[in-house]
């Protein structure tokens, strides 16, 4: 058996091929890295996760607990090689048409809180570096999604509190 250099096994590369994932596993490999990102995974993050894979049309097909299978192979992926490797791999396995797209996901993943920490933000331009997305395209990709995800907050605020400390409907109320 040949032996393996250390970036050989960061690749998982053996006889000369590397190992590639599929259209779908290479999204879902960046969506993992996004919702990682931060630091921690949040059980209600990889939920959010499931629910935007299941919508992507690279999707239709899978069912929830396939896409849950997915992730969590790709979760130990990362907790073995960490996150610059499986960015590298998933880059190498997307389709150049697809890599908007995952930029796309990974700012979504990441902008849903209405906050973006040092780190996230320091993972958001090492992607589109290596995902070679253009600046001006991650410029408007990023304002595009922050304003949705500050309007979604903005319109979520249902109720309001009144002076009394009572929860009070918003469209009830007349100013």
């Amino acid at each position: 058996m040949p032996r393996m250099s250390l970036l050989d096994k960061v690749f998982e590369v053996y006889n000369g091929l590397r190992v590639l994932f599929s259209q779908p596993e290479a999204m879902a490999a960046i969506a993992v890295c996004a919702i990682a990102s931060g630091g921690y995974l949040l059980k209600q993050e990889t939920e959010g996760v499931i629910v935007l894979l299941s919508q992507m049309d690279m999707f239709k097909g899978h069912s929830e607990k396939q896409i849950t299978s997915m992730l969590n192979r790709l979760l130990n992926t990362l907790s073995e090689k960490g996150i610059n490797n499986l960015i590298a791999i998933a880059n190498d396995s997307l389709y150049s048409e697809n890599k908007e797209t995952a930029f796309i996901l990974a700012t979504n993943i990441i902008l849903v809180d209405g906050v973006l920490s040092a780190k996230e933000q320091g993972f958001l331009t090492n992607l589109y570096q290596v995902l070679e997305i253009s600046p001006e395209k991650k410029s408007k990709i990023f304002q595009a999604k922050s304003q949705i995800h500050q309007v979604t907050q903005k319109k979520s605020k249902k109720y309001r509190i009144n002076e009394n400390g009572d929860k009070v409907n918003n469209n009830l109320v007349s100013s």
